[in-house]
């Protein structure tokens, strides 16, 4: 929820300045600054709003270092809404809508324009001109690019054991850079007697604009996701970062993270096949301390027989990725990347089932950089492939 000046400094109030969140907040772990503290933010923003410190640079600055992953928010004992002050604070004082340039909106908004894109990105990749430097920005965290799939508005169960209807949200990066989760989820729903209904004018989430402080784009964004999926009916995220984000602001839906939705299907009509293997889970963040749904990631993955599911450890620390942090704020990034990838190597990962695009890009380039051997998998495409589902 997004808050006026006057509600902002109401909601900031309530922060006793405890402490109890420091240990949870990874910038302020990495500075070992107040002002990188969640208290310290919340601190500032009610400066700032209240005309008593300057809306300037250092502020700016203060407020951009923040990885919005919320883990502040589920250690505080008063209940103090960080997300939606942070949120609000850069949509009031940090507004940057040159970052998400005017030229990207039209892809951002229209699969057909982005499935142009990603044909030219991919033709790039066949012809090895990504690897003669033209590679830049965000396209050096594009994996190897499929061809994009036409969805159908409809995917019909024929299950005999039909147990009603959902909505799938595809989501820009998911649909572009990790079509074969969607993929995966429709062969699960489907085999569990489920319709899966896929919204043709549904567009992106918005985070990325709301992170951004561009909130005309934010609103224009959810408005047609609002318009486009039915009310009735569950809107199933297979990137959490999406379902935080929509869970969030689009409260006239019910939304769910598709494995929170499968944890709890009937699965008696269904043989998992045995899978003698650990399975290692990241926590995204949006999940953990968003959609406050992780826990439904092992349940999920426990379902498979012989599977061994284990937490990586450092679970309660973000990655670093965190939408288009991993671009904006590349030095921190980097360093929560390093913690990350190095439980992976402490720990003898083989396996990592991570809910989020996002981390999962983030991850994946760090253990290229590596040339590290682990699979990294969303959990419904490890249940998918028990079930007899292949990538395309």
């Amino acid at each position: 929820m997004r808050l006026s000046i006057p509600n902002l400094i109401q909601e900031a109030e309530r922060c006793v300045a405890c402490g109890l969140c420091l240990p949870h907040c990874p910038t302020y772990k990495k500075t070992g600054s107040e002002a990188d503290s969640p208290r310290g933010r919340i601190q500032l923003m009610r400066a700032v709003a209240q005309d008593i410190l300057p809306n300037n640079e250092r502020f700016k600055a203060h407020m951009d270092l923040c990885l919005s992953c919320r883990s502040c928010e589920s250690a505080c004992p008063n209940n103090v809404a960080y997300g939606s002050l942070i949120d609000s604070a850069r949509a009031l004082f940090v507004p940057k809508k040159n970052r998400l340039a005017a030229w990207a909106r039209p892809f951002i908004r229209s699969r057909k324009l982005m499935n142009v894109a990603v044909r030219l990105l991919r033709l790039t990749q066949q012809l090895g001109l990504d690897k003669l430097g033209a590679g830049i920005g965000a396209t050096k965290l594009l994996p190897k690019l499929k061809k994009p799939v036409n969805w159908q508005t409809t995917y019909p169960s024929l299950a005999a054991n039909k147990q009603g209807e959902v909505s799938l949200f595809l989501a820009c990066a998911s649909q572009t850079l990790d079509s074969d989760t969607l993929a995966a989820s429709i062969h699960v729903l489907n085999a569990l007697g489920f319709d899966v209904q896929v919204p043709a004018q549904q567009t992106c989430c918005g985070s990325i604009a709301r992170q951004m402080g561009d909130v005309a784009e934010s609103d224009a964004l959810l408005a047609r996701n609002r318009a486009s999926f039915a009310s009735g009916l569950p809107i199933l995220t297979v990137a959490s970062g999406c379902g935080a984000g929509l869970a969030d602001y689009l409260t006239s839906h019910q939304v769910q993270d598709i494995s929170a939705f499968l944890a709890n299907c009937d699965w008696s009509k269904l043989t998992l096949k045995p899978l003698p293997q650990r399975v290692f889970v990241q926590d995204p963040c949006t999940l953990r301390n968003g959609q406050k749904s992780h826990a439904a990631v092992y349940a999920l993955l426990k379902k498979i027989p012989q599977a061994e599911v284990i937490a990586l450890s450092g679970n309660g620390q973000c990655c670093g990725g965190a939408g288009a942090y991993m671009l904006t704020q590349s030095d921190m990034a980097q360093q929560l990347l390093n913690d990350k990838l190095a439980s992976i190597k402490a720990q003898q990962v083989s396996l990592l089932a991570t809910s989020n695009i996002g981390c999962s890009l983030h991850i994946a380039r760090g253990l290229a950089a590596k040339n590290a051997t682990v699979q990294l998998r969303h959990p419904v495409q490890i249940v998918a492939a028990q079930l007899g589902w292949t990538a395309s």
